[in-house]
């Protein structure tokens, strides 16, 4: 009989650290998901913030950023043709 181990690494939201959740210092649950951190310190950086670390922030594509910047150049107005 074998028995499987799964290693799991969790990230710190905070300082960006790899931990395994066996191991953390300190955890917290944000709204139902329970969140892992390296030091208790890291723990008070959230709890006083949550909003800026717990966010789903996506990297913009390369078109995004360009809508993005064409909206801001035009006025958010579609480019004249000639």
């Amino acid at each position: 009989m074998t028995t499987q181990t799964q290693l799991t690494t969790i990230i710190d939201p905070v300082c960006g650290m790899s931990l395994d959740p066996a191991t953390a210092a300190a955890k917290t649950c944000h709204n139902g998901v329970e969140v892992y951190f390296c030091a208790q310190r890291c723990k008070q950086t959230f709890d006083t913030h949550p909003q800026k670390y717990a966010g789903t922030k996506k990297k913009k594509g390369l078109w995004k950023r360009y809508l993005d910047r064409l909206n801001k150049a035009t006025g958010g107005r579609p480019p004249a043709c000639h």
